[in-house]
């Protein structure tokens, strides 16, 4: 029988990395904070990345579990390309003042759990970005600096160099089988670069993860305004499969994924079917949205403040990993491997089982097997890995020559593999 986790504790427990202030990365550091999303204003699905002086903007929100009235402030930190704090101080990387107040909050409507939800967009009226390169912004209760609550980053482009990049399934490792291997080609003749060895860091991402990012890359070749990188051991990755996806609108019916809708005082508790693993079977095409959540709830006109919050229990029926821990992952946890996302296995039902409260909508996610002693999570153990399932990878370009004080991001491009489905 499910065992339902105490509200008591998913409101008030609490996690705050020891390297918050060290590495920063998208992430929510208390339980009264929800929901935390960072994306280009207006479009539903993109990578948190904005030109430099342009017109788009970067949309921070999230909720607070109370209708109190919070005054939540934030400040900007200029990041070098580890997302480690860079040494520029605030008067060279933005016009404006730190410590400002997030203004745009609405109070949730007829839920059964009472939330006011939060907006930032940036730059704005008050904040201007001076420079490109990588940026977090930290939120705190305005009277408390010193207590983070979140981290929301994001990364602004000075578009420099043209990138052209393919994925194959056709790999050093293997062929059409369980990799994928990243290629691509810088293009900067309008922006000589004399020494590309010392003066660029590359960094590609799969589906926003961190634990498996390619870093340090270096050109396999270097031609008169090219730098080319094919057929490089540290741009294969597992292939992995397509997302599971389930979703929750209302607690009137059973939405994917769903195998009942209880209420608990004082949530609705979603109890999913039970996942199992996918490992060595064939592999099932599926069009997910590569590891991201949408807000979404029946009926309703504006999903920030009339979605509710449900108590959401994952499982995955399955033996006990005796050489690892099974995590959670996607944008709901943040790709972070961490306790907040770590499954605990039940002997009793003979299943990893995980509740986390969520906002309804539909939501994408894996589970990874991350080995004792390792930072880089598997997909082969428990999702398998099948060269056609479809990924998003990111090729992150900066720009650091000797003697300047910070990494520039002249180039970035989102691709998505298209291979055939046999």
């Amino acid at each position: 029988m499910m065992k339902y986790l105490s509200p008591l504790f998913l409101l008030f427990a609490v996690s705050v990395p020891a390297t918050a202030q060290e590495t920063y990365r998208t992430d929510v550091y208390t339980n009264t904070v929800k929901t935390l999303q960072v994306k280009v204003a207006g479009k539903q699905i993109s990578e948190p990345v904005i030109p430099l002086n342009g017109e788009e903007q970067v949309e921070v929100n999230f909720d607070a579990l109370s209708h109190n009235y919070n005054r939540f402030a934030y400040s900007i930190i200029h990041c070098d390309a580890d997302w480690k704090q860079s040494s520029l101080s605030p008067i060279e990387y933005l016009d404006g003042f730190q410590g400002l107040t997030i203004d745009d909050f609405a109070n949730s409507i007829a839920t059964t759990t009472e939330y006011t939800n939060y907006l930032l967009l940036l730059p704005n009226d008050d904040i201007r970005l001076k420079v490109s390169g990588n940026y977090a912004v930290r939120i705190y209760r305005e009277n408390e600096p010193d207590k983070l609550l979140a981290t929301a980053c994001f990364s602004v482009v000075e578009p420099m160099v043209d990138i052209t990049a393919a994925v194959t399934g056709n790999t050093l490792i293997d062929f059409n089988n369980q990799h994928q291997q990243v290629n691509f080609t810088i293009h900067h003749k309008r922006f000589p670069i004399t020494y590309p060895l010392n003066d660029l860091k590359i960094y590609v991402s799969q589906n926003n993860r961190r634990d498996n990012m390619a870093t340090n890359l270096k050109p396999t070749a270097i031609l008169d305004g090219q730098l080319v990188y094919d057929n490089n051991r540290d741009l294969i990755f597992e292939a992995g499969n397509e997302y599971r996806r389930v979703e929750f609108l209302t607690h009137r019916y059973n939405g994917m994924g769903v195998e009942h809708i209880q209420y608990h005082e004082p949530y609705y508790n979603v109890t999913l079917t039970d996942n199992h693993l996918r490992s060595n079977r064939p592999y099932q095409y599926d069009q997910d949205q590569n590891g991201r959540f949408f807000i979404r709830c029946s009926n309703c006109n504006d999903p920030d403040t009339e979605a509710d919050y449900y108590i959401v229990h994952f499982s995955l029926a399955c033996s006990p990993f005796p050489d690892g821990e099974v995590y959670l992952d996607g944008d709901l946890c943040h790709h972070t491997l961490d306790e907040k996302s770590k499954m605990g296995y039940n002997f009793e039902t003979s299943r990893y089982e995980k509740s986390l409260l969520l906002k309804a909508g539909n939501y994408n996610f894996h589970y990874l097997l991350l080995p004792h002693g390792e930072t880089k999570a598997v997909t082969e153990a428990i999702e398998g890995n099948y060269y056609q399932a479809e990924n998003e990878y990111t090729v992150w370009v900066y720009f650091r020559p000797v003697g300047t004080l910070y990494d520039r991001l002249i180039g970035a491009t989102t691709i998505r593999n298209a291979m055939k489905i046999l």
